[in-house]
């Protein structure tokens, strides 16, 4: 309970003035620490009427629901803005790590989760302004966890949901050992939480894709084709190896089938996912797996079509030229064309004295550097007589075929005679 100044006026001092300038102490029920009213939530809530505080302190509130990491837990962040009575607005808490991103825009997406305390000040500083100081827990939710005063788009609005939805209903897994129940789920949440749905983090090397396609082509070709944020990352990492290929930005009709194939591989993963979800399963739908399977191979001939038909892949590009002036290149076509003479002899290599140099020198910095006891002693000991029995054979099998070639030359010199 709050402990004012003047214990007459306790009612009008906590309503009357702002919150940052309200007098007096309470003690958390969480630390049991006496602190200032200003280090405790103003509570519009008929259950903490008295005072309008929150019971629980600011510090309290943020660490109960931060993981050891500093990444905030969203499940227990639910509970307990259930427990205060403060309303839970996706749109809210995606500005609030907006923000932070760009106090500290040298930071990674990775590394700014790791700030959840800051996050939460500002979530919570969000919250109490005018409009929504008043708003409950049940409000946010009759208004489906989206601020009803919000100027975002539906793009934006999809993506906010698409993001936060799997954290805030996300189920642990309850394995049984009946046949019908491998694994159970809210009826609230999605069935599967897959990488679609997990928080996306686009890397600098996945940005610089991105932004290279987007610099190539001239516009984002992936922007209204109903791909979530995961997607867009798969295929852009894609699409930026397609662009690189000679011949492809100039041609605008190879650069929408390079598009098409990859939108195609996305959806190829898709499937794969799918079938390895099905496979972890105790008892694995045959009719599924087939029905997967069965698309996926359309899908990756429609792949295959699409490259045969535009040159695209260097089995049905016949005007590819990349690599025939390379030294390797021409020692092959001289081998096939029956020059046995540029074949690489591997026995005059690794006889010659330069090599020899090489190992002796190499074996001799190992040696120095290696630090073995008597157990590993003992292994390479074990190691090398296995290596010289398996020598020993292969010595003998060689002989004995040296002798035989050696009387069947003899046998043909007699017989030409």
């Amino acid at each position: 309970m709050a402990r004012l100044k003047n214990s007459s006026n306790a009612t009008t001092n906590s309503n009357s003035l702002p919150a940052n300038k309200q007098k007096g102490k309470k003690i958390c029920t969480c630390c049991h620490q006496e602190k200032k009213l200003t280090d405790f939530y103003l509570s519009y809530s008929p259950m903490y009427s008295l005072d309008q505080r929150v019971p629980v302190c600011k510090e309290c509130c943020k660490s109960s629901v931060l993981n050891e990491d500093g990444t905030i837990d969203y499940m227990r962040l639910k509970e307990l803005l259930m427990h205060i009575d403060k309303p839970l607005y996706y749109d809210q808490l995606y500005a609030a790590e907006i923000s932070v991103k760009k106090e500290n825009s040298y930071l990674s997406d990775t590394e700014t989760a790791l700030h959840g305390s800051e996050i939460l000040s500002k979530y919570f500083t969000l919250v109490a302004m005018r409009q929504d100081r008043a708003t409950s827990f049940s409000d946010s939710e009759k208004d489906g966890f989206m601020h009803p005063n919000t100027n975002r788009s539906d793009k934006e609005l999809n993506m906010i949901k698409n993001k936060y939805y799997p954290l805030f209903n996300h189920k642990s897994v309850s394995l049984k050992s009946d046949n019908n129940a491998d694994e159970k789920v809210s009826n609230n949440s999605p069935t599967t939480f897959n990488k679609q749905e997990e928080i996306v983090k686009w890397t600098k090397r996945d940005k610089q894709n991105m932004k290279y396609v987007i610099s190539t082509i001239g516009y984002d070709p992936f922007e209204d084709v109903g791909l979530t944020e995961f997607d867009k990352k798969y295929c852009f990492n894609i699409l930026a190896g397609y662009c690189d290929t000679p011949g492809i930005s100039e041609d605008g009709h190879k650069m929408h089938s390079v598009i098409e194939m990859t939108i195609l591989y996305a959806q190829c993963r898709k499937i794969t996912e799918e079938m390895n979800t099905e496979f972890k399963k105790s008892h694995v739908d045959d009719n599924t797996i087939s029905k997967l399977a069965s698309s996926k191979s359309q899908l990756l001939s429609s792949i295959s079509k699409i490259a045969q038909d535009n040159n695209i892949s260097s089995k049905y590009n016949k005007n590819s030229k990349q690599g025939q002036n390379s030294l390797s290149s021409k020692m092959k076509e001289m081998e096939e064309n029956g020059f046995d003479d540029v074949r690489v002899n591997l026995f005059d290599i690794k006889t010659s004295q330069a090599f020899k140099q090489i190992d002796e020198i190499s074996n001799t910095n190992i040696a120095n550097q290696l630090t073995l006891d008597s157990n590993e002693y003992t292994d390479i000991i074990k190691e090398q007589r296995e290596m010289i029995t398996q020598y020993e054979s292969d010595i003998d099998e060689l002989r004995e075929e040296n002798r035989t070639l050696k009387n069947k030359i003899i046998d043909l010199e007699n017989s030409g005679r």
